[in-house]
């Protein structure tokens, strides 16, 4: 009788794990290999669920952190600091550790609680009845909070709910990064209209920058590729079957390519859907083409990237007038000047022969003053040194010894 009981208990016990491993199964999750946001630093990982009601949308964030565990209150309180769109709301609890509401606005999704009110969180699809400010979360864990008007109760004596809609993976934040006009020191093409153009790189991730200016109401894509590729011997792009294959800058020193899969361009931070060859720009607009593979996902084909933008410097090469910056000494040691043609606000900049920006400075100056460039701190070598005045930029190559 007695191993019939512990039989029976045995039994029992296996159903009751089997039925939880099956409840477990039943609540939607992710895979964290399809998080696109991840908050944190450190070698281990878990994802965050929410599952809102009124629509009835579950979102997901990764969380990385070091250490052998983290509480759910940290990994809320880190995602919160870094995504705007989420916070929550423990205020009115009686013990200050309770749940009031969560919220994710991003100016078109909307969620807070819906009637009758959040119940406690599962951790791999199991209940826990710790507060959140205790219960701790290791490695490989996902944690999910539910509204239980859109859960499903399956076990009420126990108030075990599972939540079934699909998850969603939240898109990070991403701020595409520009340039001024005002920055750009090499300019192709005439006119009274100006865009800018640059095209972002990865292996090393950097982006550079060109100004086109043109007459008329406005210019194609193509044609201020065309122009620049004809201006600027170091700029090319490649066209293949499904629209621009490459796009490549060469200088004899840096060599950049595409290192992705495929190239898309945004305008004013939006993406262009009519195809290089017929999108129009127009005066003021700002145009990047960007690797995919150094991109931020924002939404669905929608990517940003947030690198610094880097003007172009002017090649060797270019026409007489803009390289006719009058400098001396030349070579210099400690310093030399520079005569400043245009009176008023003046930018003197310091570039190496990679394009990168050593030295500048603005200045209040009248025309034909000369300014003092300190060049002590520069090792030996060739640079180019220009100065902007009102978008008029005059470069010269400086030699320091």
């Amino acid at each position: 009788m007695r191993f019939k009981n512990f039989t029976l208990f045995l039994l029992m016990g296996v159903f009751g794990l089997f039925t939880t491993n099956l409840f477990a199964q039943e609540d939607a999750t992710i895979d964290p290999a399809d998080i696109k946001y991840w908050i944190g630093d450190g070698e281990n990982e878990v994802v965050f669920i929410v599952n809102w009601a009124e629509p009835d949308t579950a979102l997901a964030w990764g969380y990385r952190f070091a250490g052998e565990s983290v509480t759910i209150q940290e990994v809320m309180e880190d995602i919160a600091a870094a995504d705007y769109r989420f916070s929550y709301d423990a205020s009115g609890s009686e013990y200050g550790y309770f749940l009031n509401d969560i919220f994710f606005n991003d100016g078109v999704l909307d969620l807070s609680l819906t009637e009758p009110g959040w119940v406690s969180y599962v951790i791999d699809g199991e209940p826990s009845w710790n507060t959140f400010d205790v219960q701790t979360l290791v490695n490989g864990n996902y944690v999910k909070w539910g509204d239980t008007y859109c859960g499903t109760m399956i076990d009420p004596e126990n108030w075990i709910y599972v939540w079934e809609k699909e998850v969603a993976a939240v898109y990070a934040l991403g701020d595409e990064a520009k340039i001024e006009s005002s920055e750009i020191l090499y300019w192709v093409g005439q006119g009274e209209n100006e865009v800018v153009f640059a095209v972002n790189w990865n292996n090393p991730n950097r982006c550079l920058a060109w100004g086109f200016r043109f007459d008329g109401e406005q210019v194609i894509l193509k044609e201020v590729m065309d122009a620049i590729m004809a201006a600027d011997n170091r700029f090319n792009y490649e066209v293949g079957e499904y629209g621009v294959a490459d796009i490549t800058f060469d200088d004899g020193e840096l060599h950049y390519a595409l290192s992705g899969m495929w190239w898309l361009y945004n305008v004013n931070g939006m993406m262009g859907w009519y195809g290089f060859d017929a999108e129009p720009l127009y005066n003021g607009d700002f145009v990047k083409w960007g690797d995919e593979s150094c991109a931020t996902e924002i939404a669905e084909w929608t990517y940003v990237w947030t690198t610094e933008v880097e003007p172009v410097w002017a090649p060797t090469g270019v026409n007489e007038s803009a390289m006719s910056l009058s400098v001396y000494p030349n070579p210099a040691v400690n310093e030399t000047f520079v005569t400043v043609e245009n009176a008023g606000l003046n930018t003197v900049s310091v570039y190496d022969m990679s394009g990168r920006l050593v030295n500048t400075m603005s200045v209040m100056a009248a025309e034909g003053e000369q300014v003092r460039v300190n060049t002590e701190m520069l090792n030996a070598g060739v640079y180019f040194i220009s100065v902007n005045s009102d978008n008029a930029v005059r470069t010269a190559k400086l030699v320091v010894k």
